[in-house]
């Protein structure tokens, strides 16, 4: 069975028009699962919700429940290279946490997670692809047409809006993308020894500033009519706002767009299944 895991309703959108026969199966609060057919072969698609706790959840949720051959993470990135552009795929081949390490005063260093292994706690400061998965992504991306790159992701639980900070990281890492959920979903998979591989489609490109769209955001119990009347009021105090706001929903689409072409390629070409 192939598992696909999102984190929003509308990644899990681009590969609902791929599925055929899908229905809703039971998920945890906050998630949803849809199982479909691709040819003959069983998929699971899950979106968790945004964040390394929703994705590393969501993964287990899976591994428990299913017998699953291989995950498949996607969904939409911010760009940390400036050859990386808007609606073109990354294919991670490492996935690295972005704000897991250690803090001190003179600074920050990256280790990963501190994973119990054999009595003893080892940290694993990135979790590579397994390679026959990139392999067959790769292969896919190549018969889809669409522009990729093939290299480093890093996970972080901030969204990314200024380009200063991404070219910080870009250079810190040597990463071609910034998301949110990745090397969690990788994580629980290595953990378990299932075969995972991470695609991206970038949203938004390295100079692009969506600083003070987190105005926008609707917050766990706010009203509706609250929502509305403060993005009333950005229009005019700040319309700046509204049109970057715009722009990174163009984005977004445009990267949705690339996603469920790429996945229905992958789907059938990965797995030899016929369309």
């Amino acid at each position: 069975m192939i598992a696909l895991l999102c984190a929003t309703p509308f990644e899990l959108k681009s590969i609902l028009s791929v599925l055929a026969r899908t229905s809703d199966s039971h998920a945890p609060g906050g998630m949803r699962l849809v199982t479909g057919k691709v040819g003959e072969r069983d998929v699971l698609a899950l979106s968790t919700g945004v964040g390394k706790v929703a994705a590393g959840a969501g993964t287990r949720f899976l591994l428990d429940r299913y017998r699953v051959e291989f995950i498949l993470i996607y969904g939409i990135a911010g760009a940390l290279s400036p050859d990386v552009r808007l609606g073109d795929l990354v294919l991670a081949d490492e996935l690295v946490y972005g704000d897991v390490g250690v803090a001190h005063s003179g600074g920050f260093e990256i280790t990963g997670p501190g994973l119990c292994e054999d009595g003893r706690l080892v940290f694993h400061p990135s979790f590579p692809a397994t390679p026959d998965m990139l392999e067959r992504a790769r292969a896919a991306a190549e018969s889809s047409g669409l522009p990729y790159h093939v290299g480093k992701v890093i996970t972080c639980d901030q969204v990314v809006l200024d380009p200063e900070l991404r070219v910080h990281l870009g250079g810190t890492f040597q990463a071609l993308a910034v998301e949110m959920e990745g090397a969690a979903a990788a994580q629980v998979a290595a953990c378990d020894e299932v075969p995972f591989i991470a695609v991206r489609a970038i949203s938004d490109e390295l100079s692009h500033d969506f600083v003070g769209l987190e105005k926008l955001l609707e917050y766990k119990g706010q009203t509706r009519r609250s929502v509305w009347n403060k993005r009333a009021r950005l229009t005019v105090t700040d319309p700046g706002t509204i049109a970057r706001a715009k722009e990174m929903s163009r984005g977004s689409k445009t990267a949705l767009a690339s996603l469920t072409s790429y996945l229905s390629t992958f789907l059938r070409e990965a797995w030899q299944v016929p369309p």
